[in-house]
């Protein structure tokens, strides 16, 4: 390889089930870079060998989840910047192979290869590996990236998210929404004046997005999702109707087994993909496991699209309300959309097609391939930001309001569907004599009562100049940035002294994890 002297910069998507990786080739135009085994998506797993400390990463961590389930990590994004107690978690824990725990702090981590790890630490692997691709690619240090993220990441996923690509040793120049990156992807900004909408049905994850195209300006009025619907909960219910019949019929109960699990799981998604085509698709395992009489079980069946949609039409019916609440968000109607774009591997399921064709009241456009637009998106943006792609102007919103608790009351700072970056105040008095500090509590939602909100963080603003109740008066600002992250600072109204404000309570890695994180990366890999 040449020496390594330029900095390039990539654009990723870091999905749930795969991830990939772009660039900006000579001629200006968007380039997907395919991995050492010559695919354009490598899987997000990883893999961890216990007693030699070996990590494998990709298609071949992949292989691996056959013969040792309990050593493979994938759907990481799903854990990534939440807590162990989240609802959420719990109920996809109970469906993993490997076992979810809690940290120290309260996070949601993983134990693997008797080690407990952050989700940020399973991201930077596979960050490091896109990497590493792009580096072979160009013969050059890669250092910088633009990676998507959901439209409905919160604002712990979107922190993690950055602390895994710090891990991995990248600077994020923008962290882009996925349906963003998938319209610029698709050339929504080119031609003429549109009003798209954009679904991304992913591994994990389900976006829509409402984007007005008009003059160059790209503005995304409206966005909501469900960070817990993908395909990952197609296969679960596939898994799930298989595990049924096979303990029905054969008195084996496949969830006690972990590699029959895992042999039942590969066979469900490849059923998915196949149906996305075909009628019907042929299930063959053989020797799944034993039942009570020590004969061997085997599973031998076809399996119909008609099934596969009665299987999963609870989760099907989910695609609605998200899309219902982002068109009504902007004041429109199903009517004033002007197209439909699909994005995500799911997308390709024709029952998926049916159900976002019936809410949007049109024929969706087609995506040549939906697995690797919102890379390609991404890298369309890197040229926006380097100049390459010229008279184009991206505008994207919050997904979530954002509020403080306000003496027990609920105060949105900063609504829904905000365009970024923005920046928004709000006044706070002391309540008591000599008072010389405040607690700020920040939360995410929109419900008049505090605790029906999800809490992000606490502050601690300390140093107050001491004085009767009420005389002095704190200016808390909110300021959100282009990556959809939160910063809070304060300052005195009428002194201008800026007191001390200090995070106390949080989820996420400190800076010196992330720190030591990094040089674990470095060793392993």
């Amino acid at each position: 390889m040449a020496a390594m002297t330029a900095k390039r910069t990539i654009g990723i998507d870091l999905g749930t089930t795969n991830s990939v990786v772009a660039t900006i080739d000579e001629r200006g135009k968007p380039l997907i870079l395919r991995n050492r085994l010559g695919d354009s998506t490598t899987p997000s797993c990883v893999a961890f060998d216990g007693e030699s400390g070996d990590v494998v990463v990709g298609a071949p961590a992949r292989r691996l989840a056959v013969t040792h389930p309990r050593a493979v990590v994938y759907a990481a994004k799903r854990l990534i910047g939440k807590r162990y107690d989240d609802p959420d978690v719990q109920a996809l824990a109970r469906t993993l192979p490997y076992r979810v725990a809690p940290a120290p702090n309260g996070d949601a981590h993983i134990l693997v290869g008797g080690r407990l790890l952050a989700p940020e630490m399973i991201s930077a692997y596979v960050l490091a590996e896109l990497r590493a691709v792009a580096e072979a690619h160009f013969g050059d240090a890669v250092d910088e990236a633009i990676i998507t993220v959901p439209a409905y990441f919160d604002n712990q996923q979107r922190r993690a998210t950055l602390d895994a690509a710090a891990i991995a040793g990248l600077r994020v120049r923008r962290l882009v929404n996925e349906p963003t990156a998938a319209a610029l992807g698709y050339g929504a900004h080119r031609g003429a004046n549109r009003r798209f909408a954009v679904c991304d049905l992913g591994g994990g994850t389900f976006d829509v997005s409402i984007v007005n195209v008009e003059d160059g300006v790209f503005e995304v009025i409206s966005t909501h999702g469900d960070a817990f619907l993908g395909g990952e909960d197609f296969d679960r219910a596939i898994v799930e109707n298989l595990a049924h019949d096979v303990a029905r019929e054969r008195g084996l109960d496949v969830a006690a087994e972990p590699q029959a699990l895992q042999r039942l799981r590969e066979a469900a998604e490849a059923v998915k993909h196949e149906l996305s085509a075909a009628r019907e698709a042929r299930i063959d395992l053989r020797h799944l496991g034993v039942d009570a009489g020590g004969k061997p079980v085997h599973v031998q069946r076809t399996v119909t699209r008609d099934e596969l949609e009665r299987w999963t039409e609870p989760i099907l019916r989910r695609l609605e309300p998200p899309c219902r609440e982002c068109i009504a968000r902007c004041g429109l109607t199903p009517a004033d959309i002007d197209a439909v774009i699909l994005v995500g591997g799911m997308t390709r399921m024709p029952a998926v097609q049916a159900r976002l064709a019936a809410i949007f009241g049109r024929q969706p456009l087609k995506v040549v391939n939906p697995d690797e637009i919102v890379s390609i998106g991404a890298a369309t943006q890197l040229a926006i930001l380097d100049g390459r792609i010229e008279d184009v102007v991206l505008l994207d919103v919050t997904s979530r309001a954002l509020g403080i608790d306000a003496g027990g009351r609920y105060q949105v700072v900063i609504p829904r569907n905000a365009t970024i970056p923005t920046r928004e105040h709000k006044i706070i008095a002391t309540t008591r004599d000599d008072q010389d500090e405040i607690v700020i509590d920040v939360y995410e939602g929109e419900s008049r009562n505090v605790e029906d909100n999800r809490h992000l963080s606490r502050y601690l603003c300390t140093g107050l100049t001491r004085a009767p109740a009420g005389e002095v008066l704190v200016a808390v600002d909110f300021t959100i940035n282009v990556d959809g992250i939160l910063r809070l600072s304060v300052s005195e109204l009428g002194s201008g002294r800026r007191p001390e404000l200090r995070l106390t309570a949080t989820t996420g890695l400190t800076r010196a994890e992330v720190q030591r994180l990094a040089r674990d990366l470095r060793v392993d890999g």
